[in-house]
């Protein structure tokens, strides 16, 4: 017990003493592996999800309290978006048709939603940081993947014991949307193959494809048997930004998706048809939606507002429950909870977030071959695929504030600011199509 307590007062000493550079260094490390436990442990259980980010909001003060000069959010040029869109969710909160069940909406995702791109954007600073990012949402993936494997053979999750809901697989999220989680989640558990890549030079291709395989295999097999309409277009997005950014195909193949997906519609499962998708319950939220948006276009009715409205405006939907609180979609959520006024901002916000890193990714991967530097924009890619894939999921899956699915794509969006922030240009002169294949970047030895 002396020991202990020896060893304790060491290091409340050397902490103490330590310089402000030192000490956000340390708020740094503890951040990053908060965060990256957090997405490990994310289906495990709501304690988890609730534990993960407050303690890395508490590291983030630390870290900006000792360092903010050298943070990602004092480079980070779009701040302002943050400030227009946050501000956005405040006024429709406040300027509600129920502002108490308005703020009781919005601030449960305070911490596990609204925080976590500036968690994020902090654990992000260099190549290694993504790697490990990419490994957590692998192992992830496998382990959920398993799950949903498990509970196909035997009727029931291994986590939690939910059984198989309407002939769809769960996993441990209790729900058959965990397909649109597990879209989420293997997009950047793609970038394993780069790593697999750099970490095993002297393997080849066919054992790297092997241990990706085995490690993703899980998780693509619960994408598919949850049937998650939403999360299989947001994942065939995603793999079609990747392609575009990564293997720069030339223009006339960018048909073939749009060839594969006719033939997927025509000859897939029933369940991805058009013809199913047209007796979808979601149109008759869309077109309850539209009445409630003639009544209050411009202003909206306040966050989280779809319920009390279409009930005061005397509609009763036939199909949905009459408790249904959003319209299957983010963006006609938008135009129904703040106007189109509120709709323009969001935009600005969720695409202008894309666009300039999209830009910026575009031009640094066409790179000189053989530029180490191009190691961060690579993985960067597949957090902004990830980025992606929220906001096609968005057009017909959730609400806004649905809470594990905003947490898990804003966590993407905070990786992707961090990885264009951070990611070292290129010299404009040495910009041509040719991309390179790095292998290391000069970021790892911080």
């Amino acid at each position: 017990m002396t020991d202990i307590r020896h060893h304790i007062t060491a290091a409340v000493e050397t902490f103490r003493f330590a310089s402000d550079p030192q000490k956000a260094e340390w708020a740094r490390t503890t951040l990053f592996w908060l965060f990256w436990l957090s997405i490990a442990t994310f289906p495990l259980g709501q304690a988890f999800r609730e534990a993960g980010p407050i303690l890395s909001l508490a590291a983030l003060f630390a870290y900006h309290y000792w360092g903010y000069r050298q943070s990602t959010l004092s480079r980070f040029p779009l701040k302002w978006l943050f400030a227009a869109f946050y501000g956005l969710i405040c006024v429709k909160t406040a300027l509600s048709l129920d502002p108490r069940q308005s703020l009781a909406y919005v601030w449960p995702n305070t911490w596990k939603g609204f925080a976590l791109p500036f968690i994020a954007m902090e654990c992000a600073r260099n190549a290694r940081d993504l790697r490990r990012l990419i490994w957590a949402f692998a192992i992830v993936s496998c382990y959920e993947g398993l799950d949903g494997i498990y509970q196909h053979v035997t009727g029931h999750d291994l986590i939690k014991g939910t059984a198989i809901m309407a002939g769809r697989l769960t996993g441990s999220l209790s729900t058959y949307r965990v397909g649109n989680y597990m879209a989420l989640v293997l997009v950047p558990a793609m970038g394993l193959w780069w790593v697999l890549r750099r970490a095993f030079p002297v393997m080849t291709v066919w054992k790297h494809a092997a241990i990706m395989a085995s490690l993703l295999a899980p998780g693509l097999y619960l994408l598919i048997f949850a049937q998650a309409r939403s999360g299989y277009l947001g994942f065939g997005a995603a793999m079609f930004v990747l392609w575009v950014l990564l293997a720069r195909p030339r223009w006339y193949w960018l048909v073939s998706p749009a060839i594969l997906l006719g033939l997927t519609l025509h000859f897939g499962p029933h369940r991805i048809s058009v013809e199913q998708a047209m007796r979808d319950g979601r149109i008759e939220l869309w077109d309850m939606a539209w009445q409630v948006i003639q009544a209050r276009p411009l202003t909206g009715w306040g966050m989280g507002m779809f319920g009390p409205a279409f009930k005061a405006l005397g509609l009763h939907p036939v199909i949905n429950s009459t408790n249904i609180q959003h319209p299957h979609s983010m963006y006609i959520q938008f135009v129904v909870d703040t106007g189109f006024v509120g709709l323009g901002i969001a935009l600005l916000f969720l695409y202008g977030m894309l666009i300039w890193a999209g830009r910026r990714h575009w031009r640094n991967l066409t790179a000189r071959p053989g530029d180490a530097r191009t190691e961060m924009w690579t993985l960067g890619a597949f957090f902004l695929a990830g980025w992606v894939c929220y906001l096609v999921e968005a057009l017909s899956a959730h609400d806004f504030l649905r809470t594990w699915w905003m947490a898990v794509s804003m966590g993407h969006l905070g990786v992707m600011i961090g990885a264009t922030v951070n990611a070292p240009e290129a010299p404009a002169h040495s910009v041509h199509p040719a991309r390179p294949v790095a292998t290391s970047t000069p970021g790892d030895q911080h």
